[in-house]
């Protein structure tokens, strides 16, 4: 499934990617997102907790933030497994300076299996999409705490 889409924030870059890649932050705004733990070699274990149709449970998995420019980029990779199957996803994320601040664009894809392969394609995009919005919206309001 591929996962595109783009979101302008009213705060620098600067302020986008360090609000994206900060680990507190995440847990604070990704809905279902219950803890990131660091692990040494630099990726973060995360439990997340779905509770939409077939996806619903707990799903645990790692978190790892690479090929990171400062400001600019970097790539989310993500595995969980849980309950209804496995989710395996690949994204990489920019931070543009626009007018109104800072326009965040993702492009990458998810790979799902198990039963909630069997969901359809067309829900699990729109749980995805919710999810996206939603998150958005919480940075959103994050990023105004951050520039006063």
């Amino acid at each position: 499934m591929e996962l595109k889409g783009h979101r302008v924030i009213e705060a620098s870059p600067d302020v986008c990617y360090r609000l994206l890649t900060d680990p507190d932050v995440l847990v604070r705004t990704m809905p279902g997102l219950k803890r990131m733990t660091a692990r040494e070699d630099g990726t973060y274990e995360a439990e997340m907790e779905m509770g939409v149709a077939a996806i619903r449970g707990r799903y645990s998995g790692t978190l790892a933030i690479q090929d990171r420019v400062e400001g600019t980029s970097y790539r989310l990779v993500m595995d969980g497994q849980g309950p209804g199957g496995f989710v395996n996803v690949n994204l990489s994320v920019r931070f543009d300076a626009v007018p109104e601040g800072c326009d965040v664009s993702y492009d990458g894809e998810a790979k799902v299996g198990g039963t909630v392969a069997g969901v359809g394609q067309r829900m699990i995009s729109g749980v995805a999409s919710f999810i996206m919005n939603q998150f958005f919206s919480n940075i959103a309001k994050e990023a105004k705490q951050h520039v006063g």
